[in-house]
């Protein structure tokens, strides 16, 4: 893949590369041999999204593979200020650390983004998208990626998505597409699937069919796991629709009628109508260099490096000037016992 256009972001890489062999720490190399899956839960304890992870947890250990589970919601996890520090250490090459310090996210980044091992999240679907557990932990994201930026390169761990929530496909539209733009940056997912389902916590484990499916989600992980890497491919559910990246029909039309757009891939494609049934003809070279691809992911993020470079003496003191109108703008509430 030629890459070698993205000047910005492999002079950030190398000297961040280099920067930390000085600190004795060595490249993370995923060989594609790890047995151990982390499956993270973001419901309720014991509740239908975890049971159904460890479900898919008992499906995968008939494999030989060992699973752990972390619960996010008894752990502290506290969402992304804005800060652009992560941002700021990236662009001039050094290594990226979070400002917010006193939660445990960094951890769960360390266990799922960077440990080699398969990945299984499961979360429940409060209001059309997954629930802020998952949302804070993918936001906080960059300063571990931009830390270790050798997680975005083969994409040979694999993972897979179960989200639970709803009673049909209007109450979950962002569900699993969401859920992707976060696990799409550091595995390949091989399964996902989304139960329509919003009885009393607990209550799934009378669906014997989802419960079967969700073993079988864990299985299909396993498999992948183990199999040579050239054979592994996305055996979900999927539509005449459905993305070729992450496998969702959440479409956009941004040009005009016959063209659409996945908006997690970026993936554009004609809709065309056979045997008076609608399908998508995917652009194939966007397809294999997708929003999620290495080369995606570069191009992104060589554009970040370049809008981050210093302005001119006139435009900082311009800039100055405008947040200082804008910061004594605006009369601030508080709930009376915080006056």
């Amino acid at each position: 893949m030629e890459l070698d256009q993205f000047t910005d972001i492999l002079r950030a890489r190398d000297k961040i590369m280099e920067a930390r062999r000085k600190m004795g720490g060595e490249e993370v190399i995923y060989a594609g041999k790890s047995r151990k899956i982390i499956g993270l839960s973001c419901g309720r304890k014991n509740g239908n999204s975890e049971i159904l992870l460890k479900e898919a947890a008992i499906g995968a250990e008939e494999f030989g593979i060992e699973t752990e589970i972390i619960r996010a919601m008894e752990l502290r996890v506290k969402p992304c200020n804005g800060c652009d520090a992560c941002l700021a250490a990236l662009s001039n090459g050094k290594i990226a650390s979070c400002s917010v310090r006193d939660d445990d996210v960094e951890w769960i980044l360390q266990k799922t983004v960077v440990e080699d091992c398969g990945l299984i999240v499961s979360f429940p679907v409060y209001y059309s998208r997954p629930n802020g557990y998952l949302i804070s932990i993918n936001e906080r994201m960059h300063a571990t990626m931009y830390k270790y930026l050798e997680v975005l390169d083969k994409k040979n761990r694999v993972g897979g998505i179960i989200s639970v929530g709803g009673s049909g496909p209007a109450r979950t539209p962002l569900s699993l597409i969401l859920a992707n733009m976060w696990v799409q940056h550091h595995h390949t997912v091989v399964d996902q699937f989304q139960v329509y389902f919003a009885g009393q916590s607990g209550a799934v484990l009378e669906n014997k069919d989802t419960m079967a499916r969700a073993r079988e989600l864990g299985r299909n992980v396993a498999r992948a796991m183990i199999m040579p890497w050239e054979e592994v491919k996305f055996v979900g559910e999927e539509t005449p629709m459905s993305c070729p990246v992450c496998h969702c029909n959440i479409l956009q039309v941004p040009d005009d009628s016959t063209t659409v757009v996945c908006p997690s891939c970026w993936v554009h494609g004609k809709v065309v109508i056979e045997n008076g049934k609608m399908r998508v003809k995917w652009d194939d070279w966007e397809a294999t260099h997708s929003q999620w691809s290495l080369y995606g992911l570069y191009h992104h993020m060589n554009d970040l490096c370049q809008r981050r470079k210093a302005p001119s003496r006139a435009e900082e003191n311009e800039l100055k000037k405008l947040k200082k109108q804008y910061s004594a703008y605006g009369r601030i509430i508080r709930p009376d016992s915080r006056e």
